[in-house]
């Protein structure tokens, strides 16, 4: 067990001396996410850590979402900065799978209009303490999203990776599920965020009318193997879904800025731009 801590420690000090947010002071990086695990540690209380420029978010030791914002702001380096080009205030930003609401937070710093859709129970309570901390006007919905509303049942204790069960076997919390188009109604969505472990393509195919009319403008999707796991396929169907709809795929460089990608392997987080955005 010893040998495995060391190794996570390790990789936690790698990820804050390397990571582009903290290149002007590594070693103070490496100090405070020292200091927040050693006051968790000693006396279990959180630890409160500056999201953007001011925001502010309650941090608890073990809890991966929370802690990467506190080892380094923003932690999606690239795709964060992406957004901070993309939106405007009034913009509405939608955020599924919130978790503690670091995407949320980021969106609403800059004036969005923000919902944030998180159903895991323990990730939901996060959230609300830290929009409550903030008071920005971010509309939290405890749910999942997926093709059709009704109930699934969602994995539990899996702090950050937490999933739909959908082809799987196994136990966990039964949620609500809503669709994407009941949550936007007739809205335009500027932005929408979809990190749902795998399950991003139901997430689009309860969001048809949206696509159809490209009210959507741009997607942020997670694009690692894990839909194998969730759903039994790639990331292709979701990739062929996207260009029926006339977006265009494309990923950040460090400055934020989108450049066109082919998105044929996993890799990081893809973008997807809709044909009737500005400079698309």
């Amino acid at each position: 067990m010893w040998i495995r801590g060391i190794e996570q420690t390790r990789k936690v000090l790698g990820y804050v001396w390397t990571h582009p947010a903290n290149r002007k002071n590594p070693l103070g990086a490496v100090l405070r996410a020292a200091t927040f695990q050693l006051r968790g540690r000693l006396t279990g209380r959180p630890t409160v850590a500056t999201i953007g420029t001011s925001a502010k978010m309650l941090v608890e030791l073990h809890c991966t979402a929370g802690s990467k914002v506190l080892y380094a702001n923003p932690p999606d380096w690239s795709e964060m900065w992406a957004w901070r080009r993309i939106l405007r205030p009034g913009d509405l930003f939608v955020d599924v799978g919130s978790n503690d609401g670091a995407y949320a937070l980021w969106a609403a710093e800059v004036g969005a209009r923000v919902i944030a859709v998180e159903p895991d129970p323990d990730a939901a309570t996060r959230l609300r303490r830290n929009i409550t901390l903030n008071r920005f006007p971010i509309e939290h919905l405890q749910c999942a999203l997926a093709a059709e509303p009704g109930r699934m049942t969602l994995t539990s204790g899996n702090d950050t990776t937490n999933h739909l069960l959908v082809r799987e076997e196994g136990t966990g919390t039964v949620v609500d599920v809503r669709t994407l188009d009941d949550v936007l109604g007739p809205d335009r969505a500027v932005g929408v965020k979809v990190d749902v472990e795998g399950a991003e393509r139901l997430v689009l195919a309860g969001a048809c009318r949206a696509l159809a009319e490209q009210r959507i403008g741009v997607l942020q999707l997670e694009w690692n193997q894990l839909s194998e796991r969730t759903l039994g396929e790639t990331r292709a169907p979701l990739l062929e879904m996207l260009r029926g709809y006339g977006y265009q795929v494309r990923r950040p460089d460090q400055q934020g800025r989108l450049h066109p990608t082919e998105a044929r392997e996993y890799g990081p987080d893809l973008f997807a731009v809709a044909g009737t955005w500005p400079n698309a």
